[in-house]
């Protein structure tokens, strides 16, 4: 399903716990089967975007392209030749932004001496008054309506908000750059019949949220809680922002970012994620033994394979919980960022294809997919519960 990304957020803790449980008990799907399909792969031809340097405050080593190593081996390729859909690369939305003018930033001295700095003029008996033409904030063009339905309260403000926070944080923690511009499309559906009509896909009927890289517009199935349907926001806008700055990333560090900003709460002048939120249902997901089969699973699934549930009920939701556990561990430290943002900066220099994200884990990480396996299992088992600021 490459055109559609999607949020299935609508997951009560003490449900899932128990979906979970009856999930685990199937065992981790084996990853045999999908490497006895894995075919030798050759970089597939894709249209290169300009080379993106590392805008963040830490640096990226180049990723040799050495043979991969430890479980790399077993991975199936995701590098396999597929058609190229335009649609699929970045969504250049800048074009439909809309641009912010000038701000005029006053600058001056008072009488003690002390320079100051306002959007507001200063007093008459300032000194060395100035104004300075300052370029707007890079702009988020929200175009909202309700299918059948009233909109959400303050839904631009909080729209833009969200967009610019995990915006700055990608940009940060992560180096993704900040594009000129974006424009976003949202759709609020309340009807069960009408979102599946709007979504077109059958298997993300029962979703909360998708959003579709072919006509870039973020559709939002209305819950009676607000804050359900900002959180549901939240996780699409994500998925715009790789669409627009990355590419197409592959599903489960897609969905896995998704998640992890899909708890991303601005206020003040910043924002914080609480890691450990979900704490029981990241436990009853934990995979089994060292994680190294559970991690191949993961990271091998393409497109419509990571949505279906083929084994029991909430294997789906499970696999939702691993991938934003996987990435709620690279975000906890440099070392693990550091991982993730060379992931995102080989996607975004070949953005139509996703790329083998596990050949460049396995090379950037410390340790290895060995390792990192090994950590993801740990963490999933023992979540923390810490709240982290950004």
């Amino acid at each position: 399903m490459p055109a559609y990304r999607t949020s299935f957020l609508l997951r009560l803790p003490i449900a899932w716990a128990a979906a979970f449980v009856a999930a685990c008990s199937q065992g981790d799907e084996p990853a045999t089967t999908r490497a006895a399909r894995a075919i030798p792969t050759a970089a597939a031809p894709a249209p290169v975007a300009p080379a993106i340097a590392a805008a963040g405050p830490e640096t990226v080593p180049p990723v040799a392209a050495a043979p991969a190593r430890g479980l790399a081996d077993l991975l199936p390729a995701i590098e396999l030749p597929q058609p190229l859909q335009s649609a699929a690369c970045l969504a250049h939305t800048q074009a439909a932004a809309k641009a912010r003018a000038p701000v005029a930033v006053h600058r001056w001295v008072d009488a003690a001496g002390i320079t100051h700095y306002s959007d507001q003029a200063p007093p008459a008996n300032a000194q060395g008054h100035r104004v300075i033409a300052v370029g707007g904030a890079p702009a988020v063009d929200v175009q909202a309506s309700g299918y059948d339905v009233n909109l959400p309260d303050q839904l631009q403000q909080r729209a833009v908000a969200d967009a610019l926070g995990v915006q700055r944080v990608m940009h940060d923690t992560l180096g993704v750059p900040v594009p000129e511009g974006m424009s976003l499309k949202i759709v609020f559906i309340r009807s069960d019949s009408a979102y599946a009509q709007q979504v077109g896909e059958p298997s993300l009927a029962k979703s909360s949220g998708t959003y579709s890289t072919l006509d870039r517009t973020i559709r939002v199935r209305m819950q009676d809680q607000d804050e359900v349907n900002f959180a549901v926001l939240r996780h699409e806008i994500t998925h715009a922002l790789v669409h627009e700055s990355i590419g197409n990333l592959p599903v489960s560090l897609n969905e896995g970012l998704a998640e992890y900003f899909g708890r991303y709460r601005s206020g003040g002048m910043g924002g914080q994620v609480d890691v450990g939120e979900q704490r029981q249902g990241m436990v009853a997901a934990a995979p089994g033994g060292d994680g190294s089969e559970a991690l191949v699973d993961l990271l091998s699934r393409e497109g419509g394979d990571f949505y279906t549930e083929t084994v029991a009920a909430g294997e789906r939701e499970r696999r939702y919980l691993r991938a934003y556990s996987l990435v709620a561990l690279l975000m906890r430290d440099r070392e693990g960022r550091l991982a993730l943002q060379g992931v995102l900066s080989a996607q975004a220099q070949a953005p139509c294809t996703p790329i083998a994200a596990e050949r460049v884990l396995d090379a950037g990480y410390p340790g290895g997919l060995g390792r990192l396996a090994a950590e993801w299992t740990a963490f999933m088992r023992n979540p923390p519960s810490d709240v982290r600021a950004y």
